[in-house]
């Protein structure tokens, strides 16, 4: 007996979680692209268990020149960024006055601050400068930006604070060294040369340093130990004996501290790193521990984007999501990881003929109760806002695609495709599908939708399959 071609009643496809596009499309490829879902309180008695919001849209604030090199919010309350060689501040205004120079212009910077100084590394030797913060919170002047010349610093790829001490790292050693306690300037407080610790464990290169809670995290290439703050007096800090993190780091410019969230009760950390196999995932650390977080498709795309030691990382807060942004210059989307949720999704822009590139946001920072950005290349500082509908002007490519839809064999008669979506006057969506697992795809259907909200935009006849997936 053969096949029959049968009506098939769908039921209402309620879609949920994150980014999961395998290697096999026939298997899965659910994109989401510019999209972040948020899962619905169980009984609720709402139609979904998973709503997907646009990710944010940019406002063009603020203008310099030079790429993109960090952006920071101080203890005290304000905005900070690098761009080229210059470092400036904003004001709640979007007005930029620039604190000081850098010699350099390219690479990231990090930046830190004690409450009374802040202080820059651009990973560089010898690559550190500092100035006095103002005595209260905006009120008053930053001061003069000084290169550090003190003989007992070494330069660092990143910088942390516990207990009032800078934390660097040695470029290239084993060893790690940290500034007397509340360091101002290298004349009264000047660096000690013995306040220096090595790996004592993997003996392996340090390239990194971060604080969660009251615990040093110290990165080197293969493995993560941690120190606290014991007050002795020839060295303040001493390694948490038999705890270790068999997890390297790939990137020191991926490591980002992560606020308070239910999946984070005390905060935590995220970098892209390397297990003792050398391969490359993501992983999230809170207390002494971690794990990784990436999933096999996202383990697998890095895996294959070759040096990954450009890498930069972020972590932003928006409407209590926590977004941990991951940027591998050249790829043309950023992956980005909700805290908040442990889902996935994908970020990219759009250039001029509109095919996909990387998003041009490189860093992000909180300050003045908005959330900001700084461009990759061309030193403008945006608004990161959700009721920004493109990118300072351009168009924000949005997709979702679906699971497969399955007919257990038999070619099911897609009578219509009816979309359940907040409707946006004089706007469409494009809908396509793949009846041979991904092989071919069928041209866009464009698809109005409604003004009053009231409306249900609906295809009507398309055709049979025994698979589908639709994006």
């Amino acid at each position: 007996m053969g096949s029959q071609d049968v009506p098939q009643l769908m039921p209402r496809i309620n879609l949920s979680g994150g980014s999961y596009t395998s290697r096999s499309v026939a298997i899965a490829a659910q994109r989401v692209l510019n999209l972040y879902p948020e899962p619905i309180p169980d009984f609720q008695g709402e139609p979904t268990r998973i709503v997907y919001f646009p990710t944010p849209g940019l406002i063009r604030v603020a203008q310099s020149s030079g790429g993109g090199r960090a952006a920071y919010l101080t203890t005290q309350g304000d905005a900070v960024f690098v761009i080229g060689h210059d470092v400036i501040l904003m004001d709640a205004s979007g007005a930029l006055k620039t604190i000081g120079s850098l010699p350099s212009e390219i690479g990231p910077v990090r930046i830190s601050d004690n409450g009374t100084t802040m202080f820059l590394v651009d990973g560089s030797a010898k690559g550190g400068w500092y100035c006095s913060l103002p005595s209260l919170p905006r009120v008053g002047n930053y001061g003069t930006l000084h290169q550090i010349n003190d003989d007992a610093f070494y330069g660092s790829k990143t910088i942390a604070i516990l207990d009032t001490f800078f934390l660097f790292v040695n470029s290239e050693t084993t060893n790690w060294y940290v500034s007397p306690a509340q360091f101002a300037d290298e004349e009264t407080t000047p660096f000690d040369s013995l306040y220096v610790a090595s790996d004592t464990t993997s003996l392996d290169t340090i390239l990194g340093v971060e604080v969660v809670g009251q615990y040093i995290w110290l990165f080197s290439r293969s493995q993560i130990e941690f120190w606290y703050n014991s007050g002795a007096a020839d060295f303040p800090f001493q390694r948490v004996q038999g705890v270790t993190v068999e997890v390297g780091v790939i990137s020191p410019y991926t490591i980002a501290k992560l606020p308070t969230t239910q999946a984070t009760p005390n905060g935590g950390i995220m970098w892209l790193g390397r297990d003792q196999s050398g391969y490359a995932r993501v992983y999230l650390g809170q207390q002494t521990t971690a794990a990784p977080v990436s999933t096999f498709p996202i383990d697998d795309s890095l895996q294959g984007m070759g040096d990954l030691s450009a890498a930069v990382a972020s972590v932003y807060q928006q409407e209590g999501h926590v977004f941990y942004v991951l940027t591998i210059p050249g790829q043309s989307s950023s992956w980005v990881y909700d805290v908040s949720t442990g889902m996935w999704h994908e970020r990219s822009g759009l250039d001029a003929a509109g095919n996909e590139v990387q998003i041009r946001p490189l860093f992000w920072t909180q300050a003045y109760g908005k959330i900001w950005a700084l461009d990759r290349d061309n030193g403008t500082i945006y608004q990161v806002s959700t009721d920004a509908l493109d990118d300072a002007g351009i168009p924000i490519k949005r997709q979702r695609a679906f699971p497969h839809l399955l007919t257990s064999g038999t070619r099911g008669i897609h009578r219509k495709f009816m979309l359940d979506m907040q409707q946006a006057d004089n706007a469409a969506v494009a809908v396509d599908w793949s009846d041979d697992r991904g092989a071919t795809f069928s041209a866009p259907h464009s698809l109005s939708l409604g003004a009053s909200g009231n409306v249900w935009p609906t295809l009507w006849r398309l055709g049979m399959a025994r698979d589908r997936f639709i994006v």
